[in-house]
């Protein structure tokens, strides 16, 4: 897909197939469905999802196969609005039709909002009632792939602000939010999305998580003031 950047590949490819390779987690349990989804009706509504989303393992699937995939994604929402995947996996359909550098502009802010609905809704249907829930593996697959996409978003959404350029296709409230602020709810959902199971929002996390960047700025001052000195002190 043109657009993509190595990052932007891998993700959207661990997106797709999250169980490739995320790790379980402490909160996954043998179950498979999804909350208030009988298990022959989440196999069901599983199979038909695989199909869907099979035609796009390939990186260079068509617009047209692209487009095909996230209608039958939609129809499968309007038939089973519950079922959590088939919106993240629509944002991701979505994402291969947005170059990255043209997430949030003008012409694209329709779209590019629309990541965000699915992957909040997402979020909400497969997430967790209580800090006690034992999830199924399924819902850690859906939410570390849901938190992931969204936080690479939201870092672009943080670069875009950062350029003082507008944002388009967001809530008001993002809109007028600062570079850093939304970077650190980026860095907050990498760490969500890693304690779901993905080695990627792991990494994430720790670049871009803001005390550790901090320190990082701290230590640098420190050690470039003492080379300062050091080198001072061998004029001297």
């Amino acid at each position: 897909m043109p657009g993509l950047t190595t990052r932007d590949s891998f993700v959207l490819k661990s997106l797709f197939d999250p169980e490739a390779t995320a790790s379980p987690t402490k909160h996954a349990s043998s179950q498979t469905s999804l909350p208030g989804m009988a298990e022959d009706q989440f196999s069901e509504r599983r199979s038909t999802e695989l199909q869907i989303i099979s035609q796009l393992q390939n990186d260079t699937s068509s617009p047209e196969t692209v487009q095909k995939a996230i209608q039958d994604l939609s129809s499968l929402i309007k038939e089973s609005p519950g079922y959590a995947s088939a919106y993240i996996n629509r944002a991701q359909a979505s994402r291969l039709l947005i170059p990255t550098g043209d997430l949030f502009t003008y012409n694209h802010a329709e779209a590019s909002g629309q990541l965000l609905e699915d992957l909040q809704k997402g979020i909400q249907l497969a997430g967790p009632t209580n800090t006690n829930q034992q999830l199924s593996t399924h819902q850690s697959t859906v939410l570390a792939a849901a938190y992931t996409h969204r936080g690479f978003l939201l870092l672009k959404i943080a670069d875009i602000i950062r350029k003082s350029e507008q944002v388009h296709g967001v809530s008001d409230t993002l809109q007028s939010a600062s570079a850093e602020s939304v970077e650190e709810q980026a860095s907050k959902d990498f760490a969500a999305g890693g304690q779901y199971g993905s080695k990627e929002a792991r990494e994430m996390a720790v670049r871009t998580n803001p005390y550790a960047k901090m320190c990082g700025a701290i230590v640098k001052e420190a050690l470039k003031k003492e080379t300062e000195e050091w080198k001072a002190g061998q004029l001297c």
